[in-house]
C-alpha cells in the first residue's frame, strides 16, 4: 500500500536542548498538544536530539512504532536538517518525509519575557510542521518542481521565469502533440518560482508544495477567533536570506514581539499570490513577505521576480479596500539580524495601530466593516 493511500502515522520529537528551550517555554505543554494534533501516533520529548544517541531513538522509534511522517521540534533546520534526514534515511523512510519546527533560535530564544504566548507559539509552530508532513510524499529528486501535463496550457510562463533553464516545452505525444512543459529534475534547484508564476496551476513542487503550504497558514492561523491572540501576523521567509537572519537574531537573544508565524521557502519567489490571499481571506491581520536584498539572492533574480509580483498583488489588495500596510515585502539579507528584527517588529507596530483584519471569516461580512475608501468619511 502507497503512503498516499493510507492514514499517516506522524512521530513527533521534541528537543529541550539540555534545558535551554525549557527557560522560555513549556516543553511538558508542547507534548501534550502535539498529542491531540491530527495522524500524530507517537511524541517523545528528549534532553538532546542531535546526539547520536537521539538520532539512534528516532530510528528506532520509526521503526517500532510505524512511523512514515517525522517532526523534529528543535533548532534551525539549517544546522541539523541533513542529519536527521540521513537518520529517517538509515531507518527505511525517504528523506523528504521529514520537516523541522524551530523552536529554539526562532521561538525560544527570542521570546523569552512571556512564557504563555511563547509555549502558544511554539504550538503553533510544531502543529504547522506536522501540518506540512501531512501532506508530504516521497520523491526520490528531493525538493524540485513538477508539472501536471493535464493542466499545462504549454504558455511558456514557467520556462521564461526558470534562471537554470530546468524546463523545457516541446509537443507530448501523449496529449495530440500539445506544447506542455517538462521539468529536468537534476536541473532544477528547488527555488520555486516557476509554481507561483504558473497561471494555471499545472506547476508544484515535491516539498513546499501548494498543498503543503495552505496547511500550513491554515494552522498558523488557528487561534484567530482568541481575542488575546491580535495581531495575527504570517511571516514568509526565505531559507538562504531572511531565515538565516533570524537564526542570528535568535543565537543573540534579539527579543521580539511573539505574535507572528513563520513559514519557510527556500525563495521568496516561491511565495504564490495565492498564499496571501488564502492568509488575509481567513484572517490574518497582516502578511510579510521578507525577501533577500535585490542583487545578492541565492538564486540570482528571484527576489526581483517577487518585487514584481508583490508589488502587484499590493495594487490588487488596495483596490479591493484594504490598507495596503497590511500586506507588505521587505529586504532581509542572511547577516542583518537587526534588520530583520526591525522589519519585523515595525510591521507588528503598524498592525497593532490598524487594528484586527475586517475580514472575519468565520461571519457574514457587513459592508462598514470592509475597509472601503468610499465608505470612509
Amino acid at each position: 500500500m502507497s503512503l498516499e493511500s493510507k492514514e499517516p502515522r506522524v512521530g513527533v520529537f521534541i528537543c529541550r536542548c539540555g534545558g535551554q528551550i525549557d527557560l522560555s517555554l513549556d516543553t511538558k505543554r508542547l507534548a501534550s498538544f502535539v498529542e491531540d494534533e491530527e495522524d500524530v501516533v507517537f511524541t517523545h520529548t528528549m534532553p538532546y536530539l542531535c546526539h547520536p544517541s537521539g538520532m539512534d531513538e528516532i530510528a528506532k522509534r520509526i521503526e517500532g512504532e510505524r512511523l512514515d511522517r517525522i517532526v523534529v521540534a528543535a533548532c534551525s533546520p539549517r544546522l541539523y536538517q541533513s542529519a536527521f534526514q540521513e537518520t529517517i534515511e538509515r531507518a527505511g523512510l525517504n528523506r523528504l518525509m521529514i520537516d523541522m519546527a524551530n523552536i529554539r533560535e526562532q521561538v525560544a530564544w527570542v521570546h523569552f519575557r512571556d512564557p504563555e504566548a511563547t509555549t502558544r507559539k511554539a504550538e503553533d509552530m510544531v502543529a504547522m510542521s506536522i501540518a506540512k508532513v501531512r501532506n508530504q510524499l516521497p520523491d526520490e529528486h528531493g525538493n524540485v518542481s513538477f508539472v501536471n501535463k493535464k493542466r499545462c496550457v504549454g504558455c511558456g510562463v514557467c520556462e521564461s521565469v526558470c534562471n537554470v533553464n530546468a524546463i523545457t516545452l516541446a509537443s507530448d505525444p501523449e496529449f495530440d502533440d500539445k506544447r506542455k512543459a517538462t521539468v529536468n529534475p537534476k536541473a532544477c534547484v528547488g527555488c520555486g518560482a516557476c509554481v507561483s508564476a504558473c497561471p494555471t496551476a499545472a506547476m508544484d513542487q515535491t516539498f513546499f508544495s501548494n498543498k503543503q503550504v495552505l496547511a500550513q497558514i491554515e494552522k498558523s492561523l488557528s487561534h484567530k477567533e482568541d481575542d488575546s491572540s491580535f495581531p495575527n501576523i504570517l511571516v514568509f521567509s526565505c531559507h538562504w536570506c531572511s531565515y538565516t537572519s533570524a537564526d542570528q537574531a535568535g543565537l543573540m537573544r534579539m527579543e521580539l514581539d511573539p505574535h507572528f508565524r513563520t513559514v519557510r521557502t527556500m525563495c521568496s519567489a516561491r511565495v504564490d499570490p495565492e498564499w496571501v490571499l488564502k492568509a488575509i481571506a481567513s484572517g490574518a491581520d497582516g502578511i510579510l513577505v521578507l525577501a533577500g536584498v535585490p542583487g545578492r539572492c541565492h538564486y540570482e533574480i528571484g527576489n526581483l521576480r517577487t518585487r514584481k509580483r508583490m508589488t502587484l498583488l499590493q495594487m490588487v489588495l488596495k483596490q479591493y479596500g484594504f490598507d495596503e500596510n497590511r500586506f507588505q515585502v521587505k529586504y532581509v539579507d542572511s547577516d542583518q539580524p537587526d534588520v530583520y528584527v526591525r522589519s519585523v517588529q515595525d510591521f507588528m507596530d503598524k498592525i497593532k495601530l490598524l487594528g484586527p483584519n475586517p475580514i472575519e471569516p468565520t461571519t457574514i461580512l457587513e459592508s462598514q466593516r470592509v475597509e472601503l475608501p468610499y465608505l470612509k468619511l
